[in-house]
């Protein structure tokens, strides 16, 4: 009987524990997946520091860095083309998706998920603070917290973006480009009625304010 209640403590414990370890071995395999398939050459070290005006995708939700990925290996995220290479900037990913399975998608955004945001990026010159509080006044007016949250740190819902400490050029060519239609894949449509307020002054305020809001450590 002894027996018996100790391999049934120890088979509960072993069911208990093995989420941690499926967590371990998917962090595994998506850093090595981020290491080996190219992803580090934009996107910087742990995801947290990108060249040029990609996105810094560290601390980024899981679900909606999965979306993307899909969305982007599909061929369903365009963009306007990168003016240096006449290439949208979203060339260099989508020539590469392929490369992934299903698999790879889910650890890595699971990886990139856990890792530590990175820190707002500096400027120069350094944004004039009523530049920064027209950025978040008109922020709050377009009424961006209602998915995004009040400060950007924090969406209201997994399947949307963090959008604090992102690099400002990135931030305003995506805007833009919901604005203007161009990008139109995924959840990108609920930002049609918003985003179409917004002129060219509007989105370079709020993406200036957006990318010196620091994230809180998780």
């Amino acid at each position: 009987m002894r027996a018996l209640l100790s391999a049934v403590i120890l088979g509960v414990a072993g069911t208990l524990a093995a989420p941690a370890f499926a967590d371990g071995d998917a962090l595994k395999a998506g850093k090595r997946v981020y290491m080996t398939k190219t992803c580090l050459a934009c996107h910087g070290r742990n995801g947290a520091k990108p060249v040029l005006s990609y996105p810094a995708l560290a601390g980024q939700n899981e679900k909606y860095l999965v979306a993307q990925l899909k969305i982007i290996q599909e061929g369903g995220r365009v963009g306007n083309p990168d003016p240096s290479t006449g290439h949208p900037f979203i060339t260099g990913m989508a020539n590469i998706m392929h490369l992934l399975t299903a698999d790879d998608i889910k650890n890595v955004a699971k990886y990139l998920a856990a890792q530590p945001a990175a820190a707002p990026e500096t400027l120069d010159p350094a944004p004039e603070q009523a530049l920064l509080d027209e950025g978040e006044a008109r922020y709050k007016k377009l009424g961006c917290k209602a998915c995004h949250g009040k400060d950007g740190t924090k969406a209201t819902n997994k399947a949307y973006p963090i959008l604090a400490a992102l690099d400002r050029d990135y931030l305003v060519r995506q805007m833009t480009e919901m604005r203007d239609k161009v990008r139109t894949g995924g959840k990108s449509k609920l930002m049609f009625g918003v985003i179409k307020r917004a002129d060219d002054a509007d989105i370079k305020a709020i993406a200036t304010w957006l990318s010196q809001v620091e994230r809180p450590s998780k």
